[in-house]
């Protein structure tokens, strides 16, 4: 895409000398050092020079002392994006320091950019622009800033919160800095929406413009992208925000791991199940493995000269018969659910309290679940009751090894199993479900 941009006549030799194009400060007030800058200017003596390349880094650290601004420092818009972006996919390269011009078709558009760093820890500025209309009206998108993965690490709204965080010289008559400069109003990129990010990793990271709701929707609005040094030297693993269970996981030897203070996520599901039950007049009873329709079966398994399956349950030994339904029909099917039985396992070096807490990252449909924690080196069972979404328990554990977490439906108040039908009663337990399990390192003082 052709590059229009305008440069800025104001300090530009000065930006581009000093390579500020990546710095946007706000912090520092400190007065910028120019040791050997006075003398003779056509003369210049090795301290002159010397101050001067002092000075330059002096403003790189500080570019507001220097008066070298936001809008000297990003171009003018010039770039735009490519539709359709709406995926990570398909996400265009926002080159650093460039404004990019994006509209938002409707609530469901997204676009999409990315950026690339280069070591761990960076700082990543965004800054943000409405229409060439208005500028200063940035309000109506939320901006996202996610890994590589997708994993959303930053969300803004866009915005402003407040009538800008530059100055220029001049904004108001009675604040002129220096009376002799001429008098310059305020451009629209003071009012900028800036979002900084520090990125724990390096490499590439993308970057979502979407309307927030119907306040975007047929809107332009301009974004620029800035990488700076955070000076954060925090070690980054490369970790999850959270994890989810893997089914099948129905059964203590299938148990998912837990890492302590991660969320675990699930979803509790259950199946049909379904038994025949004949009535007592609309049965046969036949011999074991013997199929009428079968020959063959009929010669390996009824008496020698029968030519059928039947069997004579009043004369002959108890379990000698067994009962199928008739042909004709009669009888009828039984139904069921089966419920998920969820097991996880943690390990603990001993001597310390845990803190488990259900439901506390996100709402869960059900009431009730039946939590058990066991420690199988010598079978102790630590909790065996009812948890509800909300609710904590913290307890001491005393000997290392595994524990076990299993999560199953509560049985109902009342019988346990259906006397007529034999089936467990439980509540229902359906949907996806949170939890947290932290280990506080800390060792209790109980008796």
């Amino acid at each position: 895409m052709k590059n229009s941009l305008n440069k800025t006549a104001r300090w530009s030799a000065l930006v581009v000398t000093m390579g500020v194009m990546s710095l946007v400060s706000a912090q520092s007030q400190a007065a910028i050092n120019w040791p050997g800058g006075t003398g003779d200017p056509n003369k210049k003596s090795k301290n002159y020079k010397k101050g001067y390349k002092q000075g330059q880094q002096d403003c790189v650290k500080n570019p507001k002392d220097c008066r070298v601004l936001l809008e000297d420092v990003v171009a003018n818009p010039g770039w735009g994006e490519t539709e359709p972006n709406d995926h990570m996919a398909v996400a265009d390269r926002l080159k650093l320091n460039r404004f990019y011009k994006g509209n938002s078709l409707d609530r469901f558009d997204q676009d999409w950019y990315y950026v690339g760093t280069t070591k761990p820890n960076q700082n990543l500025i965004i800054n943000f622009l409405g229409d060439q209309v208005d500028y200063t009206t940035t309000d109506g998108w939320i901006v996202e800033v996610r890994d590589r993965n997708g994993n959303v690490i930053a969300s803004f709204d866009s915005t402003t919160s407040g009538g800008g965080n530059v100055y220029r010289n001049g904004d108001n008559e009675e604040d002129a800095v220096d009376p002799s400069e001429p008098i310059l109003a305020k451009t629209p990129l003071s009012n900028a929406k800036i979002m900084l990010t520090t990125l724990g990793n390096a490499g590439r990271y993308y970057i979502s413009v979407k309307s927030n709701d119907d306040a975007g929707t047929q809107r332009a609005y301009h974004i620029s992208a800035m990488i700076s040094e955070s000076d954060q030297i925090s070690p980054n693993p490369d970790t999850n925000f959270f994890d989810t269970e893997t089914e099948i996981n129905d059964t203590q030897e299938m148990a998912d791991p837990l890492r302590s203070n991660v969320h675990m996520f699930g979803t509790f599901g259950r199946k049909m199940v379904k038994w025949f039950v004949p009535p007592e007049d609309n049965v046969e009873w036949v011999y074991p493995g013997c199929d009428p329709a079968d020959i063959q079966s009929i010669l390996d398994h009824a008496p020698p000269g029968q030519g059928d399956c039947s069997c004579d349950v009043e004369n002959t030994p108890a379990g000698t018969c067994v009962a199928i339904p008739k042909n004709d029909g009669g009888g009828a099917w039984e139904y069921a659910y089966d419920y998920d039985n969820d097991w996880f396992e943690y390990r603990s070096e001993g001597n310390e309290q845990l803190h488990f807490e259900m439901c506390a990252k996100g709402s869960c449909d059900f009431a009730r679940v039946h939590l058990r924690i066991i420690y199988v080196n010598d079978s102790v069972v630590l909790i065996n009751g009812p948890i509800q979404p909300g609710w904590s328990y913290d307890f001491g554990v005393t000997g290392p090894g595994t524990y076990f977490i299993e999560l199953s439906p509560e049985p109902v108040d009342g019988p346990q199993v259906d006397p007529d039908t034999g089936v467990h009663t439980v509540d229902d337990l359906t949907g996806p479900y949170n939890f947290l399990l932290r280990s506080t390192k800390l060792p209790p003082h109980g008796n």
